[in-house]
């Protein structure tokens, strides 16, 4: 059948796929980290930016690769705010921004990074299965 010869070719190593083994098609239900380009770039301009280095690029350099490629004017000064921003905008929708702000210590609304209502609650089902664990304050 070359239905199951075409599913099963995702599954092995084969000298199509230079010989590495994928279970991209097996975890269906599995976490799976993704991690752009651009995130990188973003985190490489935070990190110079803090300790005042230039490994790799600038992070002004960064900063401005990634708004070239989204068609935003160039950027002649960075600050951690401004590096801030970027990665909202870059990584809007994408779940970051609560990292970020408790990362940075930051405010959101009004409510301070280490604000009970910024955690969610623990699901009862995980309560339920370990009578050791105790349940995020607030909930």
């Amino acid at each position: 059948n070359s239905a199951t010869d075409e599913r099963a070719s995702f599954f092995y190593e084969r000298p199509e796929n230079g010989g590495r083994l994928t279970a991209k098609y097996t975890t269906q239900f599995a976490n799976v980290t993704i991690l752009r380009l651009a995130e990188m770039y973003l985190i490489r301009a935070e990190s110079n930016l803090e300790i005042g280095t230039e490994i790799g690029q600038s992070p002004l350099a960064d900063l401005n690769l990634i708004r070239n490629r989204a068609g935003a004017n160039n950027l002649e000064v960075v600050t951690k705010e401004v590096v801030l921003l970027e990665r909202q905008l870059e990584l809007g929708f994408e779940g970051f921004f609560i990292n970020d702000i408790k990362r940075t210590k930051g405010m959101v609304a009004g409510l301070t990074w280490d604000d009970p209502s910024l955690t969610l609650p623990i699901p009862q089902s995980e309560m339920d299965t370990n009578q050791a664990m105790e349940q995020n304050p607030g909930y």
